[in-house]
């Protein structure tokens, strides 16, 4: 999956990404240039989102992302198992920032 932005510097972005973290998936940050923008990744709260969920039901995970200088700026995420070193990633996001 692919994903371009356009940002202000100190302005900030979330958006939410679709996650098997029910299979031991989890999403990472696999490349960002951290001089240009921050990443944060947050998942739900369980304990306020499960009482009404279905069993096994994963939540998605939440992506922030703060310009922090002008620039273009390549981030991109991988879902994965932390276990599985070698295995490709199950999804890929791919995020194209340019900050004015």
């Amino acid at each position: 999956m692919n994903r371009k932005f356009t940002l202000e510097v100190n302005e900030t972005l979330a958006f939410e990404l679709e996650s098997h973290a029910g299979g031991g998936y989890s999403w990472a940050i696999a490349s960002n240039d951290e001089t240009i923008t921050e990443v944060h990744l947050k998942s739900h709260d369980p304990n306020r989102d499960i009482a009404l969920s279905l069993i096994g039901k994963s939540f998605p995970v939440v992506v922030e992302i703060k310009a922090l200088a002008k620039g273009k700026s390549v981030i991109l995420l991988e879902e994965k198992r932390a276990w599985e070193k070698d295995a490709k990633p199950l999804n890929t996001c791919k995020i194209n920032i340019t900050i004015k």
